[in-house]
């Protein structure tokens, strides 16, 4: 029997996680229809130890690939070129899916055939893992269970691509290659933006499959490891943005619409790292970037009138010589979590 669903795990120092992680696909029992794969990206802990007993213990259908680390980018860049099933879904080591679910998706992709498939997620409390949020990549009319092709000139809504969403059929990740970006953080970016342009069609589905888990402050996406780590999210949010520039005339107008929401909600990060900072170097580096973006995307540089770039317009008004109060004040306004979209 052919396999239906690749899942790539990314696994560094994951001994912890790995197990829930494993235990929450096993659960599924369909070992025929999925395909596996633990990238173990240099682990210095016992996650190698941990997978090979699951292998063991449950079969052939769990791979475990060493390498050397290379980040969370040269694990989807290795379970790419190694990828069997029919589609392709990459899952974090500490992170888990919805098993029942799963299921459901498994069996809409056995008897349906699509480019891209987008179910909403779980924000999952890394405090309480009851305590758990729903969130959509879609809003404005979008229709559940309908295939939406990309030559349709109608207007599709509102649909944003994160990768707690996405499940690509595998044929347009190979097309891709092997281009996310290595050694860096928040390459997910590029994940969810960089096949779409391979796609032809798309679904979004009702029910939650990846359950997300949110809160920790080791976690890169914590907005102290943000401003830590802020010149790797600069460097991913300006590769996104060319990749935009580059094939926005070879876009259709619905994959067009996707991929500027998700590279303008890495923008506005961008510029929330900067205010959260509040800091004589992050009022330098927001005025580099802010006059590197206008020279790029004046419809970026724009934004949409929400609080954040209200903000920024005021900074922007007073040449930067307002950024250090406004700053303050932003951290206040806006929070450490909440962006505009």
């Amino acid at each position: 029997m052919d396999k239906i669903l690749t899942i790539s795990i990314a696994a560094y120092n994951a001994e912890h996680d790995i197990g829930r992680c494993l235990e929450s696909l096993i659960a599924l029992g369909m070992p025929n229809y999925l395909d596996i794969i633990v990238v173990n990206d240099g682990s210095k802990d016992r996650t190698k130890e941990i997978v090979e007993h699951y292998i063991q213990e449950h079969g052939n259908f769990i791979r475990l690939i060493n390498k050397k680390n290379g980040g969370h980018g040269s694990t989807i860049n290795t379970s790419i070129q190694l990828a069997v099933g029919k589609y392709y879904k990459i899952l974090d080591s500490d992170d888990w899916v919805e098993t029942e679910n799963l299921k459901k998706l498994v069996e809409y992709l056995v008897q349906n055939d699509v480019d891209l498939v987008l179910n909403p997620y779980h924000e999952v409390s890394y405090l309480n893992h009851a305590d758990r949020k729903l969130l959509t990549p879609i809003k404005n009319g979008v229709e559940y269970e309908k295939i939406y092709n990309i030559e349709d000139s109608n207007e599709n809504g509102r649909i944003t691509p994160f990768m707690h969403s996405l499940t690509y059929k595998t044929s347009c990740i190979k097309s891709m290659g092997p281009i996310i970006d290595e050694n860096c953080f928040y390459v997910d970016m590029e994940y969810c933006i960089f096949p779409l342009i391979y796609i032809k069609n798309f679904v979004c589905l009702a029910f939650p499959v990846y359950e997300y888990l949110l809160g920790s402050q080791t976690q890169s996406v914590s907005m102290e490891n943000m401003i830590k780590r802020r010149e790797q999210h600069l460097k991913v949010t300006k590769r996104i943005i060319h990749f935009g520039n580059a094939n926005e005339s070879k876009m259709k107008a619905s994959i067009r619409e996707m991929v500027m929401l998700r590279i303008k909600y890495a923008v506005y990060q961008q510029y929330r790292i900067y205010l959260c900072m509040a800091s004589k170097t992050a009022g330098r580096e927001m005025k580099e970037f802010d006059s590197w973006l206008k020279g790029q995307n004046f419809d970026l540089y724009k934004g949409p009138h929400g609080k954040q770039m209200k903000l920024i317009s005021l900074i922007r008004m007073s040449n930067f010589k307002l950024y250090s109060p406004v700053a303050h004040i932003a951290k206040r306004v806006i929070g450490v979590q909440k962006i505009d979209e």
